[in-house]
């Protein structure tokens, strides 16, 4: 399951796209609202409709 190189979500194989650059690097997108804003060269931090994953805070005890 590839997972998208804007939003980060993963997303089912025919769905999608994957575009090979000339240094052999392949970007997936898993729409075309992905693809557009990259093209675009948004931050996906700064979009509202990416969610991000939180990050879980680790507490030690004793």
């Amino acid at each position: 399951m590839p997972t998208c190189s804007f939003c980060k979500k993963n997303y089912q194989v025919p769905r999608g796209l994957t575009i090979f650059q000339f240094d052999g690097k392949a970007v997936y997108f898993c729409s075309s609202k992905c693809r557009r804003n990259a093209a675009l060269k948004r931050d996906p931090k700064k979009t509202n409709w990416v969610k991000r994953k939180k990050k879980e805070k680790v507490v030690k005890s004793g």
